[in-house]
């Protein structure tokens, strides 16, 4: 373990720092330019698109440790800190949250044109309390999920190395005693504050879909939305891990631990959410069609039938989504190949993103008659200074902690072979 710690951190060389930084700026600009020069309805767009990707993303990052934790997983183990790297994103996502409440009679159409039948959940003043509060509370169960989980680790390396972590470990180990009394204490909080976060997660998670993408069209409803919403997190967030375990792995002495075992799991894992989330997506169809519910269709069928500038991406998104991964990841030597995973792993993040832009974008653009299909600087720009922003806070977090769990009681180097 000392080795690791000596040997492998995940340092963001200051080349690609300066990058990211550049991204964020090129994104603020851009975002700026675009409320100034006429563009806001798109601008406001590409901040909603990227808040509730990105966001999303985030929080299921700390989901998935969540779930390793709830099932006393122990082939996930290696892979726990890289996800919960991801909810160094979410302080920046509850801003972008708030932010997005300002152009609020750009992207909803309630807030100008209310429904009356709908008037009294779809009003602004409520619309913001119940988001903020909700957000805050998960949010800060999340903070205290993952407090619980690093200082184990931040205290292990520094009986191993003195001084390991610096300014950072001192201020989150203020108030640490004995450790073997604290990684007891620290792992039945962890206990307690998974289930718990676990059911906070599928209510916040729903909320934010029904009224940050549902909302769009407030004409339309579907109670299966919300679950559809949250799975498609937990498939980008995973799709995502491919891409980042197989960069990890090649750090010194990693790939004992993260096995090539592991990684063909976390593929198989990835397969499996792609065909739950696949199914809850044709599940809202079915429903609909067999209850016969005529007044349920537009916001489903006005993304699929041919005559709408929608009918490619949706199609695409099919066979990336779903025919794509459920074809590849089928395969053992797929799997059991990093590099190959991580390259369907990065398809299908950006198949995600055009999902949540699939998701966003009609309801608003069918309100003008004739919708277009616009896509610009302003969603590329505004998109890359999400990613700037992510990466920056994931490396900041990463940088700052072990890189596995080390004081875990599961974490073991090798699981039936490599």
């Amino acid at each position: 373990m000392k080795e690791i710690l000596e040997r492998s951190n995940l340092q963001l060389r200051s080349g690609w720092r300066t990058v990211l930084w550049a991204l964020v700026g090129l994104g603020i600009v851009t975002f700026i330019v675009g409320l100034v020069t006429g563009t806001a309805e798109r601008t406001w767009e590409a901040l909603l698109i990227n808040t509730v990707f990105w966001g999303g993303m985030a929080q299921a990052g700390v989901m998935l440790s969540v779930i390793w934790q709830i099932t006393d997983s122990k082939w996930g183990r290696p892979f726990k800190r890289l996800a919960e790297g991801f909810g160094a994103f979410l302080p920046v996502a509850f801003l972008m949250f708030i932010l997005v409440f300002f152009g609020g009679k750009y992207l909803f159409e309630w807030v100008e044109n209310p429904m009356p039948v709908k008037a009294g959940y779809l009003n602004m003043g409520f619309f913001v309390t119940r988001n903020v509060i909700a957000l805050v509370i998960m949010y800060t169960i999340s903070y205290f999920y993952l407090m619980a989980s690093i200082k184990p680790d931040l205290a292990f390396a520094r009986i191993m190395i003195p001084g390991w972590g610096g300014a950072f470990a001192d201020r989150i180990l203020q108030g640490y005693g004995y450790h073997q009394t604290e990684v007891v204490r620290l792992e039945q909080v962890s206990r307690r504050l998974a289930p718990l976060l676990g059911v906070v997660y599928a209510f916040v998670a729903s909320l934010v879909a029904f009224d940050f993408v549902m909302s769009l069209d407030q004409s339309w409803f579907s109670t299966l939305f919300g679950v559809f919403f949250f799975m498609g997190n937990l498939y980008s967030a995973l799709a995502l891990m491919l891409i980042i375990a197989y960069r990890v792995r090649k750090l010194p002495l990693l790939a004992e631990y993260m096995t090539i075992n592991r990684v063909h799991d976390l593929a198989k894992l990835t397969f499996a959410i792609a065909l739950v989330w696949t199914y809850m997506a044709f599940s809202q169809y079915i429903v609909i069609w067999y209850s016969n519910l005529p007044e349920e269709t537009p916001f489903l069928v006005s993304r699929s039938i041919i005559d709408t500038p929608w009918y490619n991406i949706f199609w695409t998104l099919f066979v990336v989504l779903f025919v794509f991964p459920f074809l590849a990841l089928m395969a053992r030597t797929v799997c059991r190949k990093p590099p190959l995973a991580a390259a369907i792993g990065l398809i299908l993040v950006i198949g995600q993103w055009w999902a949540h832009y699939l998701m966003v974008v009609p309801s608003i653009q069918d309100r003008h008659g004739v919708p277009q299909f616009l896509f610009g600087y302003q969603e590329i720009f505004v998109t890359l200074g999400f990613l700037g922003a992510f990466f920056l806070c994931y490396f900041a977090f990463m940088s700052r902690v072990p890189i596995i769990p080390i004081s875990d009681k599961h974490l073991c180097k090798s699981w039936h072979g490599h």
